[in-house]
């Protein structure tokens, strides 16, 4: 018990991490077995999930200490700039040239805007820099604009290769490039922001937000953790929006170029070749590693 008479907090360690990985490798297990050949990027991304937390709690427990801006802009621009890997690459089927450069300034812009002003003006943060409150909060409107970024993205790109054949119509009549796109622009920021709108309608009602649920778990009184999550959730919400709205203005500019060409050449496959050879390799060495172990087991039994 602690002071106060509430129970203490539980401590968790690795055997904590290692009893919920169950789950994951239970659904891996069933992915493999049906054939949806979602097993080996589900523990990929596990992986990933355990060593990029581990590691991001090293630098953080020194960086959340220092009194420097220096430190803290650094790991910013190093958020938004994996942050920008990740939604070009990762996030899409296909993404186009040239867009990474652009979606990094997206993200850089509508995230780092959003969350000075709402560290400042709504959080009350001085410095705004203020380490244990700036970073935190910029990583969570990173990790929610991404998918909405991402989704932008892929709504952009499937929506001129499919209506082609109208928007050169429109534009041999005489329209020009941001006619010809607006019905279609505004179609895909409508999509993107589905999400997030869908996000806030059911918070607190259906959904019991994350972080809420940490600082309830860490001690804070439920109002104020409940009044922390709902200014978080609308600088999610306006994050998703600006960048969102900067991403098919940027992806429309780049598929209907300024003389009123739909450029398809732009369009590539979203995943780097170099990181597809190595996944491939990866996993192919899985499979044999597994199929080795299966011959041993049986004749071992025989």
């Amino acid at each position: 018990m602690v002071d106060g008479g509430s129970p203490a907090t539980p401590i968790l360690d690795w055997f904590n991490v290692f009893t919920a990985s169950i789950f994951v490798f239970f659904t891996a297990w069933i992915s493999h077995s049906i054939g949806l050949r979602l097993g080996f990027p589900l523990i990929i991304s596990s992986i990933r999930c355990v060593l990029q937390l581990t590691l991001m709690g090293f630098v953080l427990d020194d960086v959340l200490h220092v009194n420097n801006i220096k430190p803290v802009m650094l790991i910013t621009v190093t958020l938004v700039l994996l942050g920008s890997y990740e939604t070009v690459y990762h996030r899409t089927r296909r993404t186009l040239k040239g867009l990474f450069p652009i979606i990094f300034l997206v993200l850089l812009i509508s995230n780092g805007v959003v969350c000075y002003l709402g560290v400042t003006l709504a959080l009350n943060e001085s410095p705004f820099w203020r380490p244990v409150t700036f970073i935190p909060v910029m990583g969570m409107l990173l990790g929610n604009s991404m998918g909405s970024i991402a989704m932008a993205t892929g709504v952009c790109v499937d929506s001129i290769t499919i209506h082609a054949p109208v928007i050169e119509t429109r534009l041999s009549y005489g329209a020009s490039r941001y006619e010809a796109v607006k019905t279609l622009a505004v179609q895909a920021i409508r999509v993107s922001m589905l999400p997030a709108l869908t996000q806030l309608s059911v918070m607190g009602m259906i959904n019991i937000p994350g972080m809420m649920t940490g600082q309830i778990l860490a001690g804070m009184r439920v109002q104020e953790a409940v009044i922390y999550q709902e200014v978080i959730m609308f600088m999610v919400s306006a994050s998703c929006g600006f960048g969102v709205l900067l991403t098919v203005c940027a992806c429309m500019v780049l598929l209907v170029d300024s003389h009123h060409a739909i450029r398809k050449d732009r369009i590539i496959e979203a995943h780097p070749e170099f990181i597809r050879i190595i996944c491939r390799q990866i996993y192919f060495g899985i499979q044999w590693l597994i199929r080795s172990c299966s011959q041993t087991t049986r004749r071992h039994h025989e």
